[in-house]
C-alpha cells in the first residue's frame, strides 16, 4: 500500500492524467461496511483471513473500472488478481479497456519483513495469525498468478522489497521507465 501511494502521488506529480486505484482489500473493506447481507459475508471472510470467493474480486473491479475509466487516465490495480479466473477477467477488461500493455510489480519481501510491516499499520483485521494466511494464499494462490501472466506474455517486474521505501520506490519507478 505504501508503495501504490507514492507510485500514485508521483504520477500525479509528473502528468496530467488522473489516476485510477484500484485497492482490493480496500473494495472489500467498503464492502464489508455497507451493512448489506454480501457485506455481511464479506466480513467473515476478511475476519478469517480467507480468500474471497473469485465473483467478488471481479465484480469489485469491474465495477470501479466501468464507473471511473474515460480512456485517458493512469490506472494501478493493488491486489490483483489472486485466482485464475480473476487472472483471465483482469487481461480481458485491460483487453476491451484498450489497456493491455500492463505491467506487473510484485514486492519480494521475507515472510517476517511483512509481518512486522503490517502489523505496524494497525489495521484490526491485522493480527498475525491473519497474516500469516494470507501470506500462505500468496504463495499458493498468488504466485501462480504471476507465472500465468508471465506466460502469456505480460511484464512481470520483481522488484526487491526488503530496503527502505525510498530505494523501493526508486526501483519501481526505474523498472516502469518511469524515472
Amino acid at each position: 500500500g505504501t508503495q501504490v501511494q507514492m507510485l500514485v502521488d508521483y504520477l500525479k506529480s509528473k502528468s496530467e492524467r488522473s489516476v485510477i486505484r484500484i485497492d482490493m482489500g480496500q473494495e472489500l473493506r467498503n464492502m464489508r461496511d455497507t451493512g448489506s447481507y454480501a457485506g455481511k459475508l464479506t466480513g467473515e471472510v476478511i475476519d478469517a483471513g480467507a480468500l474471497m470467493p473469485d465473483f467478488m474480486p471481479i465484480y469489485l473491479q469491474t465495477k470501479k473500472v466501468i464507473d471511473t475509466l474515460t480512456g485517458e487516465e493512469h490506472l494501478i490495480a493493488d491486489g490483483l488478481a489472486r485466482r485464475e479466473h480473476q487472472t483471465f477477467a483482469f487481461e480481458d477488461m485491460m483487453t476491451f479497456f484498450k489497456r493491455d500493455n500492463f505491467q506487473v510489480v510484485n514486492l519480494v519481501i521475507a515472510d517476517d519483513t511483512a509481518v512486522k510491516r503490517l502489523m505496524l499499520r494497525g489495521r484490526n483485521d491485522d493480527t498475525e495469525e491473519a497474516i500469516r494466511r494470507r501470506l500462505a494464499w500468496t504463495k499458493s494462490d498468488v504466485l501462480p498468478q504471476l507465472e500465468l501472466l508471465k506466460s502469456r506474455g505480460r511484464t512481470v517486474h520483481e522488484i526487491d522489497g526488503e530496503p527502505d521505501v525510498d530505494t523501493i520506490h526508486k526501483n519501481i519507478l526505474a523498472a516502469l521507465k518511469l524515472a
